[in-house]
């Protein structure tokens, strides 16, 4: 059987455009009972520099004088503020110094994310779209020289930029893209492209129908010698990403309409023929999907960093509510059904800040984030999602009321619907939550498969030794850790107890993978539902590492009630693992009504205040 037979079509060219260097991050080790502790041994939690708090600083002043709801009333972003921030280098915060941008770190970078996504969604699409997965990200991984000078000056200053990816038939199957690319030969020689297709549902295109945003897209196209190729299945799909300037003849947008984020510039960009001079294509003819797929590993993790800011609002809401609200002699948090909303609440704001701190701190390093980013999209996306429902069902009817009403009744205004609906989408965008499982379960399994296809087509030596590295497996998910003391060590012996489970459960987790391999083979890629299951395991032991490490990091541990809260979020991802479902385990559930009661009230005393640090509140405490 050839490869082919295992992969086929769309599978196939997604097979190709694959990073096929091996996993060095942290997720993909829990798969074959690597728990790479020494990951998070080798960094602390970065430091934010003076001239990124002055930016922090001069930002937040900015975004003041925005009104969130008339943006969502209007479906735009005054341009006074958009023209403030430029001034301010928020559209180059990424970009080095030499070109004139801001050059702060990732991690810096996710602050400004945090801040702005605590207060309006619109705007920090706009500039997360401009910067993440705009130009200067595959620029800057991709680009020349030349074309770094050609541009980034322009983008630091102010210009507007996107990414040209989706199509009205292509979401996250890329290798499908329909826009094409037809070589312009001179001499026998490749000096330009004509661009023809429509891209969809492509942030910061049009400001208007008829009238571009952005100043500049990166398109990818299929590139093809003449468009009756496209036709052709014989035909070699080779994709290119090529920097196009929308004031070019054959460029033209309509804008699209949405339920949430309303303030979004996003559009449908159209290209008749546009002619692009072969000094913009990045990369190489054959690179497009791979610029596509390493420019959003990186720019994903702006997403959970704006999360982390709905969180910590949704936090401070609550527990302002939670105390103030009296209902039967007692303010509401104290009523468990409620105060466990805050506990969790509390707990993702914990468990995220940490995952964020972890992968700015690699990414800093330029360390390998492929399944980390993609994670902390998943879990930052859902655990918002999550949390802002329960602030609705802890707001009661409040939360159903218009802002406007809320001031008209005495009330603070507190746009929980708002909320609601720009959170939604971050479920979907970006990768959906379905798709990033399937995607990560892909690639944390890759050995596996691997060792699969060399069973099925590889040399006799790759023959032999398959089942050998199935066996080693099988051996080590049964084996215990060699070092169980140091690494009990290095986040102290209060955290000691899930430093084990989560060894344990990568054990089990190994185990898993090697039955669902073994038994499935070459179909196993169709399991959809089996992969996912893996994959949410690894979602939950993640979190865990990454918290264990946030809480013994020597900044957090005086933090008031961090380990009563770290111990709280460990014992709900252990629940999930093994749900204390069993008779014999009611008990330990029957306490939870305690720990919630006692938990609830510490969180409204303000003892966890510093969990809300780095945004905008909304009752201006």
């Amino acid at each position: 059987m050839k490869k082919q037979d295992v992969f086929q079509g769309s599978e196939a060219v997604a097979e190709t455009a694959r990073d096929k260097a091996s996993y060095s991050g942290f997720l993909a080790g829990l798969f074959e009972t690597d728990v790479r502790w020494d990951l998070f041994a080798s960094i602390g939690i970065p430091q934010t520099s003076p001239p990124a708090l002055d930016f922090l600083g001069r930002f937040k002043a900015a975004l003041l004088p925005l009104d969130p709801e008339r943006v969502d009333s209007e479906g735009e972003l005054p341009e006074p503020v958009l023209k403030t921030l430029a001034e301010l280098g928020a559209f180059g915060i990424k970009i080095p110094r030499r070109f004139g941008g801001l050059e702060l770190t990732q991690y810096e970078y996710q602050k400004v994310a945090t801040l702005c996504g605590s207060f309006d969604a619109s705007l920090t699409v706009l500039l997360s779209a401009a910067q993440s997965i705009g130009i200067p990200e595959p620029l800057r991984l991709f680009g020349t020289e030349e074309q770094k000078a050609k541009y980034l000056p322009r983008l630091a200053q102010g210009e507007i930029s996107g990414f040209a990816l989706t199509e009205r038939n292509v979401g996250c199957d890329i290798s499908k893209v329909e826009t094409y690319a037809v070589r312009v030969t001179e001499n026998g020689k490749t000096v330009a492209y004509r661009l023809t297709g429509e891209k969809f549902f492509i942030t910061n295109s049009a400001k208007q129908d008829g009238k571009f945003l952005c100043s500049l897209l990166i398109v990818i196209a299929r590139i093809v010698d003449r468009p009756e190729e496209l036709q052709d299945p014989r035909a070699q799909k080779r994709f290119g990403a090529f920097i196009v300037e929308t004031r070019w003849p054959g460029c033209s947008v309509t804008r699209l309409r949405f339920e949430g984020v309303r303030g979004i510039y996003n559009g449908v960009p159209t290209f008749n023929n546009v002619y692009v001079p072969i000094e913009n294509r990045l990369g190489n003819e054959e690179d497009g999907l791979r610029i596509a797929l390493a420019t959003l590993t990186v720019g994903r993790l702006t997403l959970p960093a704006a999360c982390s800011g709905g969180l910590k609002q949704c936090l401070s809401v609550m527990r302002w509510w939670g105390r103030t609200r009296v209902q039967w002699n007692k303010p509401i948090g104290e009523h468990s059904l409620i105060g466990e909303k805050l506990c969790r609440a509390a707990a993702y704001t914990l468990a995220l800040d940490a995952v964020m701190a972890f992968c700015g701190a690699w990414a800093n390093k330029k360390g390998d984030l492929r399944l980390e980013s993609a994670a902390a999209k998943i879990i930052g996306s859902e655990w918002y999602w999550e949390v802002v429902n329960d602030l609705f069902q802890v707001r009661g009817g409040r939360g159903y009321m218009t802002v406007e009403a809320q001031r008209k009744s005495g009330e603070p205004a507190i746009p929980v619907m708002r909320m609601l609906r720009d959170a939604r989408i971050n479920l979907v965008w970006e990768g959906t939550s379905e798709i990033l499982r399937i995607w990560m379960a892909r690639e944390a399994l890759s050995p596996y498969i691997e060792q699969g296809i060399a069973v099925l087509q590889g040399s006799s030596s790759q023959r032999i030794a398959a089942p050998l590295y199935y066996a080693r497996m099988a051996l080590r998910s049964y084996l215990p850790f060699s070092q169980p003391l140091r690494t009990s060590a290095m986040f102290g012996k209060d955290y000691a107890r899930w430093v084990r489970f989560i060894e344990s459960s990568s054990r089990s987790l190994t185990r898993s993978t090697l039955v669902a391999t073994v038994r499935h083979r070459q179909s196993l890629h169709n399991k959809q539902l089996l992969l996912q299951d893996l994959v949410n395991d690894s979602l939950w032991l993640f979190p865990m590492a990454a918290t264990l490490w946030y809480a013994s990091q020597p900044e957090m541990r005086t933090k008031p009630g961090i380990h009563e809260l770290v111990t709280y979020f460990c014992q709900d991802m252990a629940d999930r693992l093994e749900p204390p479902c069993f008779p014999a385990r009611r008990p330990r559930k029957h306490k939870k009504d305690t720990i919630v009661y006692h938990l609830s009230k510490t969180i409204m005393s303000g003892e966890y205040a510093w969990l809300e640090e780095g945004i905008v509140p909304l009752l201006g405490k």
